[in-house]
Order: structure tokens, then C-alpha cells, then sequence
């Protein structure tokens, strides 16, 4: 039977020391709750490429609309996304809800264009490796990358089977994983036992860079079809994905329910309450960050109009504010106004707080600033005190 490993860095002397570290200077935004780097193909791709490089941690996400569903009923699910290094959006959905929103997202950027585009770049090779699906899969991408010229090698291939996630990690398997020597963890186990097994044992992991890129594995191997451009490109892919894999038009249904709910309750409003701030712009309070330390937190108060025009304060104050190992205290009581932009950065000063087993508390009484909360997708961050809750 296998045994589960304790995942917290203080308490597991397995630990593989790769640097984490919160980037406030990320062009992210926050999408419905989740986060959205403003990034081209190319820069994500060289964003990668540097992490391995480095030897830096890189945790890719990749939202897509049944990403946003589970993460908005499973809190473990939005943990593990937002404690990432690197958002990009996935489904096209979300990009036109992005668009829409003022989130200058150039284009779709998924997970699976991501690994074509790290198999284009011939300059050097990276070892990657593969855990999930099937042996006969694994076979076949160790097959095809083994006989390519490509930027990419097979450095192993796992596959786990399809139970729990405390079967997936005994520490023979991590072992497994980490003698490989990989530069890159692709995770294709669905997409929420994917995303929890990556939090779980993120600390365990030494490949710099690990995510979750769900079917991209059966592309690779060839078991299923991509879809053809012209239906990426028109967020059509998953009439496609039906026609493959049957399987799936249940998962669609549900993630089409929750679109059209995001789109009515959510979307539509926060695109109102936008323009009636635009109109009142004059009359709103001047910018304010205060930091304080006290034992046992550092304290962000805030107060005024936050925008992606003036988020230079507020990344400067939280880059000091999450140096410390200490919990975090953020304060909007005052603020007036805030965008997709200014809770990104709060939504960053999150993920990397619990990313790091450190408390996080947003206080925020006042209705209006809880409204913008809840139409941005962030309400729940209001909902407990996570000071003293740091699993």
C-alpha cells in the first residue's frame, strides 16, 4: 500500500528546495476569480524556457471554462490555480470574457500550442516528462519523441492508474519522477486530480517546471486528434472534442451551464459597474497604501481608487509585505474602487500566500468594494479568516 507524504516545507525533509517566489510585476488579471497573464504565445514560451533555464519553480496553469467551474464550487481547486507562476487562458470563452472586461488578452493561449511551441524551439533539447494516461500512450509519446529532432525528449513516462490521488503519491513514484532528471512535469490526470496532485506535492517535485496540460499527452501520442484551427480559433474545439470522445459532452453541458450563469450574474453587471465608475471617475478619492508590521502579520491598508493605472504602489507594497515569512493582512475598508487589474495583484499576494502555508485575510466591510468582489469572482477570499488556516 502506498504512503502518503506530508507536503508543508517545514515538516518534510524530502523536500526539493526549488525557488518560490511571488512576481508582482506579472501582467496578471483577475478573470471570475482566477488569474490571467496578459501574455503572447511567444512570451510564455520564453517565459518557460527561462524557468528551466534558471532553475526557477514555474507552476503553468492553464483556466479554461471547466477549470472556472470547479474552481468556483472547490476551494481546493482555486488554491491550487491561483497558486501559479503562470496563467494563461486556455478557452477561448474566457478569452472573449476577458476581452470584454478590458483584459487585453492577445489571443488564446493553451497548453497545448504551449508544448508545440517548446517542440519548435530546436536551439536546445528538454527532458519532459509524462505522468498519466496509459502505458500504451506512454509508449507511444516516448515512441514519437524519442524518433523527432524536436525541442523536446522523453525524459520518462508514468502512469498511475485511476484511483485517488493518495495512490498517485507514494514516494516511490516522486522518486520515479525526480531521478529522471526532467526540465518539465506534464500532469494528465483530469483536471481536478491534476491540479490537487500538483499542489500536494509541489514541494516534492524538482523539475522546474510542472502543470497540468490535460489531453495534450493523447495529442502528442496521436490517440486523439486535435482540433482543426478554424474551430480552435472560434472557441468551437469542443464540438470536436465530443465527436472524439464521446465522453465528454457531459463535462461540456456542465461548463456551458456555467458560462451563461457567469455571463448573466457576473460579467454583464461588472461591465456596468465599470462604466458607472468611468462616469464618476472625478469625484472618487486619491491612492493610499499604508504597510504596518505588528508579531504577527503584516497589514496592506488601502485606501482610494485602484486601477491598472496606478498599480505601481500597490506592487511595490505587496512585493515588501510578502518578504517576511508571516501572515498577511490586506485592507480595502477605504478603498473606493478597484479593477481586474489591482485584484490580480491581490489575487498573486493569495495564491502565494497559502502556496507558502502562510495565512491571508481580506477585510473589506463596505458594500459597494464587496459587490466589485463578488462580480470579479474574488467573494470568496471574504468568506473566512484563512489566518491560522494554512493547510
Amino acid at each position: 500500500m502506498s504512503v502518503a507524504l506530508q507536503t508543508t516545507a517545514a515538516t518534510d525533509d524530502r523536500c526539493i528546495q526549488t525557488p518560490v517566489a511571488p512576481d508582482f510585476s506579472r501582467p496578471a488579471f483577475c478573470l471570475q476569480g482566477l488569474l490571467c497573464d496578459v501574455l503572447t504565445i511567444e512570451e510564455a514560451t520564453e517565459k518557460v524556457i527561462a524557468s528551466i533555464k534558471g532553475g526557477r519553480r514555474c507552476n503553468l496553469v492553464t483556466p479554461n471554462a471547466n477549470v472556472l467551474r470547479l474552481a468556483r464550487s472547490d476551494p481546493e481547486v482555486r488554491d491550487a490555480v491561483l497558486a501559479s507562476d503562470l496563467s494563461v487562458i486556455d478557452g477561448m470563452p474566457l478569452v472573449w470574457y476577458a476581452r470584454a472586461l478590458g483584459i487585453p488578452v492577445p489571443h488564446r493561449v493553451c497548453g497545448s500550442d504551449l508544448f508545440d511551441a517548446l517542440m519548435a524551439h530546436t536551439a536546445e533539447r528538454f527532458g519532459a516528462f509524462f505522468f498519466g494516461a496509459t502505458d500504451d500512450i506512454g509508449r507511444r509519446v516516448r515512441k514519437r519523441l524519442d524518433e523527432s529532432t524536436s525541442g523536446l525528449r522523453c525524459a520518462g513516462v508514468y502512469s498511475p492508474g485511476f484511483g485517488p490521488i493518495e495512490s498517485m503519491t507514494s514516494p516511490g513514484i516522486l522518486d520515479a519522477i525526480n531521478r529522471a532528471g526532467s526540465d518539465l512535469l506534464i500532469v494528465s490526470i483530469g483536471a481536478r486530480k491534476g491540479l490537487l496532485w500538483l499542489r500536494r506535492n509541489e514541494p516534492l517535485i524538482s523539475a522546474p517546471v510542472i502543470c497540468n496540460l490535460g489531453a495534450t499527452i493523447n495529442f502528442v501520442a496521436g490517440s486523439v486528434k486535435r482540433a482543426p484551427a478554424f474551430l480552435r480559433s472560434h472557441g468551437l474545439e469542443w464540438l470536436w472534442r465530443i465527436k472524439e470522445e464521446p465522453a465528454l459532452c457531459r463535462r461540456y453541458a456542465l461548463d456551458l451551464a456555467t458560462l451563461v450563469s457567469v455571463l448573466v450574474a457576473r460579467i454583464l453587471p461588472c461591465l456596468f459597474a465599470g462604466a458607472r465608475h468611468r462616469l464618476s471617475a472625478g469625484r472618487l478619492s486619491p491612492t493610499r497604501v499604508q504597510l504596518y508590521h505588528d508579531s504577527a502579520a503584516e497589514i496592506l491598508t488601502f485606501s482610494g481608487v485602484w486601477t491598472k493605472d496606478n498599480l505601481a504602489p500597490a506592487r511595490a507594497a505587496l512585493t515588501t509585505a510578502t518578504r517576511r515569512t508571516t501572515d498577511l493582512v490586506i485592507d480595502l475598508e477605504d478603498v473606493v474602487f478597484v479593477d481586474a487589474a489591482f485584484l490580480g495583484q491581490i489575487l498573486l499576494a493569495y495564491g502565494y500566500q497559502r502556496r507558502t502555508h502562510r495565512g491571508f485575510v481580506l477585510r473589506a466591510s463596505r458594500k459597494p468594494i464587496r459587490t466589485l468582489l463578488r462580480l470579479h469572482g474574488c467573494a470568496s477570499l471574504l468568506i473566512a479568516d484563512q489566518i491560522g488556516s494554512k493547510a
